[in-house]
């Protein structure tokens, strides 16, 4: 009885120990993760406006150059007589800066004076003598018309009426020669005025006058210096040199790829190397309006006022010009990328980045002039299209993070 209780324990037992010396049953692992959809780069996009685009053009290293500057030099050979002024000396148009000594060639206006004085009197002579013939052909006409009337009633032989004829045509002859000596001899005073004219002309220019107002920069006479007019070849050292102050101008020799955005009547922003730096403004007053083939760039001229003097030629300055489009269509210049020859911005599309190339124009201040839009469909620069902003650091961040066809995603905006 004893035995048969015991034995359902013993089997149960049995079985425990059995299930306790099974191996493990690992739990279920997760499997590989399902692809999710790849998200496109955050964007910001802005619309094109209509806004002023101002470009600087800088370039260093200019000098400052008269307005005008004009060498001096004899006309005549002759001794210096006199000079009146010295360098750095104001002078106005006509002063007499200088006075050659040429005695002969004052003796000679004299003679030409003298020769003009005895053509006019050759006038009057043969306007008298002109007035006498007249008078002579008068009287003879006169007897003429007389003898041949008493001729006609045959009381005068037709031998006199032939020699009052012959008297009245020799008197018209002679009116006629009279007439001629007074044109000879008014073409003579003609004559005898212009030699006496030139005479005093090169006795003129035994003055070196001022051919404008400025200052004398240069003497290069003393008294009884000798000097002689300038060879076409070798013109030698000035007598004076002059030059015009006020206004000066400034030369500027502007890039080729700057060449096209600068007109007259620009603004100039001139700063002096040394003397405190001080500003001048101005404005483009010309331009060369064709590039130099050498360096290729564009001369352009800025007059400078200058009723002080302050400007001095060959001061050293560094130009600024300021080209300016007003009221034009324009993008951030974050939103434009240039790869080689191609510019271009990224425009959004049905949650899409479409690479679309632009036509651009002058570009300053953080700002891109957009000329013409070729997207899909092409288009102008206006319109309700949108650019991706800060496309440029979007492209540095990750080079594959913003291509044509991206889908994108626009960043959140701060509350």
């Amino acid at each position: 009885m004893r035995k048969t209780l015991c034995l359902p324990w013993a089997l149960m037992a049995a079985a425990a120990l059995a299930g306790c010396e099974r191996p493990a049953v690992a739990p279920p692992q997760p499997g590989p993760a399902a692809p999710q959809p790849a998200e496109g780069p955050a964007v910001t996009t802005v619309r094109p406006e209509r806004k002023t685009v101002r470009h600087p053009i800088e370039q260093p290293g200019f000098n400052i150059e008269a307005f005008q500057e004009t060498a001096l030099y004899a006309k005549v050979s002759g001794y210096v007589g006199k000079w009146n002024v010295d360098i750095g000396a104001s002078v106005k148009k006509g002063d007499v800066l200088a006075e050659l000594d040429v005695p002969e060639m004052v003796v000679e206006v004299k003679q030409k004076e003298a020769a003009a004085r005895q053509a006019e009197a050759q006038v009057a002579q043969a306007k008298a003598a002109e007035l006498t013939a007249r008078a002579r052909l008068d009287r003879a006409k006169s007897q003429y018309e007389r003898l041949a009337r008493v001729g006609q009633g045959g009381a005068l032989d037709r031998e006199n009426v032939d020699e009052a004829r012959l008297g009245y045509e020799a008197a018209r002859a002679d009116v006629a020669k009279a007439a001629a000596d007074v044109t000879a001899a008014g073409a003579a005073v003609e004559v005898a005025k212009a030699n006496r004219d030139y005479a005093r002309t090169m006795l003129r220019y035994t003055e070196i006058r001022a051919p404008y107002d400025g200052i004398v920069t240069q003497r290069n006479v003393n008294d009884r210096d000798f000097v002689r007019p300038a060879d076409a070849g070798v013109k030698g050292r000035p007598l004076y040199v002059v030059q015009q102050f006020d206004p000066v101008r400034v030369f500027v020799n502007v890039p080729g790829a700057d060449a096209a955005w600068v007109n007259d009547g620009d603004p100039v922003s001139l700063r002096l190397h040394g003397a405190g730096g001080e500003l001048f403004q101005g404005t483009v007053t010309r331009n060369a309006r064709a590039l130099d083939p050498q360096a290729r760039t564009l001369r352009t001229e800025i007059d400078v006022p200058n009723p002080g003097h302050r400007l001095k030629p060959g001061m050293y300055v560094q130009a600024r010009i300021t080209v300016e489009h007003r009221d034009v269509w324009t993008l951030p210049a974050a939103a434009v990328l240039t790869e080689g020859d191609q510019t271009f911005c990224y425009t959004v599309a049905g949650g899409q980045a479409v690479r679309t190339p632009l036509q651009v124009g002058l570009r300053g201040g953080g700002l891109v002039e957009v000329l013409k839009k070729q997207a899909r469909p092409s288009g102008g620069a206006e319109g309700p299209w949108e650019a991706i902003s800060g496309a440029e650091e979007v492209v540095a961040g990750n080079a594959a993070a913003l291509r044509d066809g991206q889908p994108i995603r626009r960043a959140p905006t701060a509350p």
